[in-house]
């Protein structure tokens, strides 16, 4: 029987180069230990559309170590995609190779021999929409995309995929944080698993844990990441206690302090941290802050600033018409 190895975003750092070494060697350790015949990775391979030469030199070890005794599939993820064309353009492509089983899917693609629908990060969700519809019944879905309800990683966007529009077991890419639901489908209960990434991408993340997943002899199951990049964010006070948590050498931890107002910072002589940072917390609770309202406008837009503003405006169109239009807006009801 087939192991498969399914991996979440890894956003390959463009610029930090301690960093890229610790994803590189979290990644490898997981190869390591499962041993896979193919590695499924969920889109956001890069961290950037632009990747810099040393990103992709980091790429190229890791598919490099895999390709060695595994099958390859890397979905085009967003970060991954040169433009938002859904033109499949990506600096992932030079990694393609038939000859050594890398595929890098730059559009929605069936592996009709295991019965397996690829579907890319695509900027129209009408497409995905459509290409979930057209999955077969028995295939199981890749995905880099979202459903409503989930949000983005850094929770400020939903999406208009319906859950509804699923019909198969599913694993997706592009939501950083671990989730699974289930849904009915003809009648059959289906799994949508969010992977999440293998480690933490910024200080938002803080303290969430980290998973990857295996599929063998038909099952599925998840496994927690114990080592890897982490952000961690430690009040001054609790530093004293948090050392030892804070110097687990299972971890490349960046660690962010933060101070209340007027708070002098403890000895971090003992810390050994890849990357420390000091933030001084809100000076005012929200309570604190005033309320204090003008009874009159302390700045109005008038005629004048609108046409001075227009005027100085950088724009290839009239400046009365663009002042004729701002006439209509005005008393339009």
């Amino acid at each position: 029987m087939v192991k498969t190895l399914i991996i979440g975003d890894i956003h390959i750092s463009n610029k930090n180069a301690a960093l890229r070494m610790a994803q590189e060697e979290c990644i490898k350790k997981i190869y390591n230990k499962e041993k896979p015949d193919e590695v499924i990775q969920l889109g956001d391979f890069l961290d950037f559309r632009k990747p810099s030469p040393e990103a992709l030199l980091s790429a190229k070890r890791m598919i490099d170590h895999w390709k060695e005794r595994s099958n390859v599939v890397i979905l085009r993820g967003n970060h991954c995609a040169s433009t938002k064309a859904d033109d499949g353009v990506t600096a992932l492509s030079v990694f393609d190779s038939k000859q050594t089983n890398v595929n890098i899917v730059t559009h929605t693609w069936y592996d009709h021999n295991k019965k397996h629908a690829y579907i890319p990060h695509y900027e129209n969700e009408e497409r995905i929409k459509k290409d979930l519809a057209a999955v077969p019944k028995d295939y199981t879905v890749f995905g880099h995309f979202g459903y409503f309800g989930c949000l983005n990683s850094v929770g400020d966007h939903d999406f208009d995929i319906n859950i509804n529009c699923f019909r198969n077991d599913t694993f997706l890419g592009h939501i950083h944080r671990q989730n699974e639901r289930s849904f009915m489908s003809n009648g059959q209960e289906k799994s949508l698993l969010i992977l999440g990434t293998p480690y933490t991408t910024n200080f938002g993340e803080t303290g969430k844990d980290n998973y990857y997943a295996v599929i063998e002899n038909g099952e599925t199951t998840l496994h927690k990441i114990n080592h890897g990049p982490r952000h961690m964010l430690v009040k001054n006070k609790d530093l004293p206690k948090s050392i030892k948590k804070i110097n687990n050498k299972n971890y490349h931890t960046f660690l962010r302090i933060v101070l209340d107002a007027g708070e002098a910072l403890v000895d971090i002589n003992d810390i050994k941290a890849a990357s420390v940072d000091i933030k001084y917390a809100p000076a005012f609770d929200e309570e604190e802050v005033s309320n204090y309202k003008p009874n009159r406008d302390l700045f109005r837009l008038n005629e004048v600033i609108i046409e001075d503003y227009i005027k100085s405006a950088n724009s290839i169109l009239e400046k009365d018409k663009l002042m004729e239009g701002y006439r209509l807006l005005r008393y339009e009801d």
